[in-house]
């Protein structure tokens, strides 16, 4: 699917200087930047109140490839190029549009089973250098693996954008206009281990998780700044919502499928906890570290009872706990 000229640089690890916290609301996520005390929403266009108003603005967007997002939704043709299930996302600064992107069954390219995709990239120019995109960017990878997916698809002339971001050149195609375009595909989950992270529960107290990949779909939604610990808590975002939440996520994991809890040493002398299983190693939390490398051959074995002696973590850990039961009861 076409993606616009001069894509938003994206990012998936808040900072200090775009903290965000979720609030709930009818139109989708709301967003508290304490940079600017900007509230943002997430917005699936076919369920605001005035989609008029955001096709407008799409239409208006300085790039061809909105233009025609725009001719296709005035005609109603969205769902019959690109799926009945398939989705507009807006990110929106009140009632200007700040983002979007697609997410969707089908793309530009003929004659292939792959689902589903991420397309119509773009940023407003007059928010481009925020790493804006990247709050959307997180939004579609949960809608896949909602959907039981493992891989979201991307279809662009970009080369070595997306790359950065941790997706992989796949080959490449003719779109369905006779052009040239590049195949990527990005992980929907980007934990340590998810590929061979098929453990099986070994316990029914949380209906639906059984194995991790279960776990961290759940987790996902409920990782909070609250479970956060105090010390990082500045660096909790939307986007990085595993950051400070590795202990009492791994013991919560221990208690669902076993094995041991093991730690790697941090050079503020703190312990960076993920789960083993047999032979079967997965770290829920490691994508707080973005692009760093964590050495799992250092391993040092972690007792929850000497982590809850620390100040706070065992309320953490009965918070999160709770929020998971919660979430599984809906």
């Amino acid at each position: 699917m076409i993606h616009g000229a001069q894509p938003d640089r994206l990012r998936f690890f808040g900072t200090k200087n775009g903290n965000a916290c979720k609030k709930g609301s009818q139109s989708g996520i709301i967003y508290y930047l304490n940079e600017r005390h900007m509230k943002m929403d997430i917005l699936d266009y076919e369920r605001t109140v005035k989609p008029e108003w955001w096709l407008k603005q799409i239409g208006d967007c300085d790039w061809a490839g909105g233009q025609h997002l725009y001719a296709v939704l005035k005609e109603n043709r969205f769902h019959s190029l690109y799926g009945e299930k398939s989705r507009l996302l807006i990110l929106a600064d009140g009632t200007r549009l700040v983002s979007f992107c697609t997410y969707a069954e089908k793309d530009d390219i003929p004659d292939t089973d792959l689902t589903p995709w991420m397309g119509f990239v773009y940023t407003n120019p007059d928010y481009r250098g925020r790493r804006l995109m990247g709050k959307l960017i997180c939004r579609v990878k949960e809608l896949a693996r909602d959907d039981g997916y493992d891989t979201v698809w991307i279809c662009t002339g970009e080369t070595g954008l997306y790359e950065k971001y941790g997706a992989e050149y796949v080959t490449a195609a003719k779109d369905m206009h006779g052009g040239d375009s590049r195949i990527y595909r990005m992980d929907a989950y980007g934990f340590y281990g998810h590929e061979t992270a098929d453990v099986k529960a070994r316990t029914d107290e949380y209906p639906g998780i059984a194995t991790p990949k279960d776990l961290y779909r759940a987790l996902w939604k409920v990782w909070t700044r609250e479970t956060c610990t105090a010390r990082m808590r500045e660096e909790w975002t939307e986007e990085n919502r595993t950051a400070g939440q590795c202990a009492i996520t791994a013991f919560l994991a221990q208690d669902i499928f076993g094995g041991r809890v093991w730690g790697i040493p941090l050079q503020d002398g703190g312990w960076h906890c993920y789960n083993v299983v047999g032979e079967c190693v997965f770290d829920l939390t490691s994508e707080q570290f973005g692009d760093r490398q964590l050495d799992y051959a250092l391993r040092h074995e972690q007792l929850r009872h000497d982590h809850f002696m620390q100040p706070g973590k065992r309320e953490r850990y009965e918070a999160l706990k709770e929020a998971l039961k919660r979430e599984q009861g809906k």
